[in-house]
């Protein structure tokens, strides 16, 4: 396998891993030795980890995708440390095989993602290729992206923003539109326009199919597909 490049000839590959499982920088280190010359640095959790990027000065940083309770804190991460001038080579470490998710992640700038039981050698091989400055997706999940991207896809799922998932949250419970705002903390007004807009982007043709859509969509996000 080609060694990936370093920041310097004289020491090794510096890789930061972002889990909130110690035994994952300790599998990474077994994973890499003999193979990748490379020190490992664990960081248990998003906030550690954006720390660790600005003291440690990795060469390539290894990121989770859910941490704690939640699902996408690596992908929030992986903005925050793209919008705080993070250049280093970002690699997903993920149990996700949604290309949704896939897709969101590399939207968010990371440079690979790997499956957490993929064999050591294709892990190895992700790590040298983003390394080196290059991109890496599994075959079969780049298709699937690919795939969404494709008119009339059923991979596809509408883009949706904060405000508007807090009110399709609220109508697929059967709220009302009054009681949406006074949830949300929003006018009638505002919920209307938006549950007007939800349905365009979901194709609802009424307020009882923009119910149904609303669950399929939030089962969708929720498991990942």
């Amino acid at each position: 396998m080609t060694q990936p490049a370093t920041a310097s000839s004289a020491r090794p590959l510096r890789v930061l891993i972002i889990d909130d499982h110690p035994v994952v920088a300790e599998g990474w280190d077994r994973i890499t030795k003999g193979r990748i010359d490379c020190e490992v640095i664990a960081a248990s959790g998003p906030q550690k980890g954006f720390r660790a990027w600005r003291h440690e000065a990795p060469d390539v940083i290894v990121v989770d995708l859910t941490m704690g309770d939640a699902k996408l804190a690596g992908v929030r991460l992986i903005e925050r440390l793209r919008a705080c001038g993070a250049t280093q080579p970002l690699l997903v470490f993920t149990m996700h095989r949604s290309p949704i998710i896939a897709r969101r992640a590399l939207q968010a700038g990371c440079n690979g993602i790997i499956m957490k039981d993929s064999p050591s050698d294709e892990i190895c091989e992700a790590l040298a290729e983003v390394a080196q400055g290059g991109d890496y997706v599994p075959s079969d999940l780049a298709r699937k992206i690919a795939l969404m991207e494709r008119p009339g896809s059923t991979l596809a799922r509408p883009r949706l923003t904060p405000r508007e998932m807090d009110i399709l949250r609220a109508i697929s419970e059967g709220l009302a539109y009054r009681e949406i705002a006074e949830h949300v903390g929003i006018s009638y007004k505002t919920v209307s326009n938006v549950s007007q807009t939800l349905k365009e982007k979901l194709g609802a043709t009424s307020f009882a199919d923009l119910v149904v859509k609303a669950i399929r969509h939030l089962q969708s996000v929720e498991d990942g597909i």
